[in-house]
């Protein structure tokens, strides 16, 4: 193989999970990588957020060292663990053995806060050599003459790189230039999410579900559960609440529910955070030359297989195992797009097929999703397949005999 003569270099836009994810195993696999975030500060966001084994594994290639900080920060599901499907009666419709799940695939679920996810990810980054520069944008970018490309920023200035990756979210500028495709749609319901310390129900994970409302309550270590409730809605309503009547609505949406899990959320944080749900159609490239597209940038997906942010780390590390193979940018940038490309569009329209179910408001639909339930044991249609990934690079060999 022909050696590279320079150190290469990485723009990384986004200095969310995906960018941050990117960035980390970027640096691992011997680039110079600059993260360039928006926002003047990386701070607490969101609630929390479910790694499956395939996002454990992930973390586990990106570096031994990450994926012990995973481990700790979150709450490692133990093999007799279940997972409860409760109607909103909290009638029992089945057990889902989450525990034997992963005993299976050899990596357990850790339910996680988003933030000590995001800030585990920004620590190993920088660990590994990374630099980060806040209150900065991508505001556009070139070819450059010598076939790297140019990224210019928002303070006026331009930095040229081996390679740019996209990884600013479902509204992604970077895509917006690259692919045009207008913006993302919007499936039908909302989401508000929180967490809740000292509830008596931890540290039990279950799903519960009503017509058009499912809510998805996990542990995530400290005595605190995090939850996430699904609403049909019309869109922008209730972001329009702003977060203490949206609290205040959902508990009148959860009235008549089993108790307990109505103070639950009676009990939360007030600081929840409340979104609309809006997902895209799978792109037929993620590439422009030496820019490619990662995470929800990529392809945003609605909630309903909490596969975001399992998929942003798989990408970071398929990504890194590529330029780790190739020392040619553009075809590992290929390569990149080859293995990920076809995996993330069947997630993208398993979650959105699965959301639908999920969110069915109607009796019938209510009977259906509790009938599926009680006959799989499980909420998910094609989780299993889903979850079963696992990296083949030699990057996640690396970081198995680390």
């Amino acid at each position: 193989m022909e050696q590279v003569s320079h150190k290469r270099t990485a723009v990384v836009a986004g200095g969310g999970i995906g960018g941050l994810a990117a960035a980390a195993a970027l640096a691992g696999a011997g680039l110079e990588v600059t993260v360039v975030e928006r926002a003047p500060s990386i701070l607490d966001v969101g609630s929390g957020l479910m790694l499956y084994a395939n996002g454990v594994r992930a973390a586990d290639a990106i570096s031994a060292r990450l994926g012990a900080r995973v481990r700790a920060d979150g709450h490692v599901t133990g093999p007799d663990d279940v997972r409860l499907l409760l109607d909103s009666t909290g009638n029992v419709l089945s057990k889902e053995p989450i525990g034997q799940v992963g005993e299976r695939l050899g990596a357990p679920q850790i339910p996680i806060l988003r933030t000590a996810l995001q800030t585990a990810l920004l620590d190993e980054a920088v660990a590994m050599g990374a630099s980060v520069r806040l209150a900065l944008a991508v505001e556009g970018y070139a070819g450059a003459p010598d076939g790297r490309v140019t990224v210019r920023l928002s303070d006026g200035s331009a930095v040229t790189a081996d390679l740019l990756v996209a990884a600013d979210g479902i509204k992604s500028a970077i895509r917006r230039h690259m692919l045009d495709d207008g913006l993302p749609h919007y499936r039908g319901y909302t989401s508000v999410r929180g967490r809740t310390s000292g509830s008596p129900l931890y540290p039990q994970p279950f799903v519960a579900n009503g017509r058009g409302v499912q809510l998805f309550v996990a542990p995530v270590g400290g005595g605190a559960m995090y939850w996430a409730a699904k609403i049909t809605a019309e869109a922008g309503v209730w972001p329009a609440m702003g977060r203490t009547a949206a609290l205040a609505a959902l508990l009148e949406t959860l009235d008549g529910w089993h108790e307990p899990i109505v103070d639950l959320i009676r009990d939360a944080d007030p600081d929840v955070a409340v979104t609309d749900i809006h997902d895209r159609d799978p792109a037929p490239t993620w590439l422009d030359g030496r820019v490619a597209l990662l995470g929800d940038a990529a392809h945003p997906m609605v909630p309903a297989m909490g596969q975001g942010a399992n998929m942003a780390l798989e990408d970071a590390v398929v990504l890194a195992a590529a330029l780790r193979d190739h020392d040619d940018v553009d075809i590992a940038l290929k390569e990149y797009e080859r293995q990920r490309i076809e995996r993330t569009s069947a997630v993208v329209l398993h979650s959105r097929r699965q959301g639908a179910l999920d969110q069915g408001a109607s009796q019938a639909e209510e009977t259906a999703r509790n009938d599926f339930m009680k006959a799989h044991g499980r909420k998910d249609e094609s989780i299993f397949d889903v979850v079963a990934w696992t990296p083949t690079s030699h990057l996640s060999r690396k970081a198995a005999e680390a």
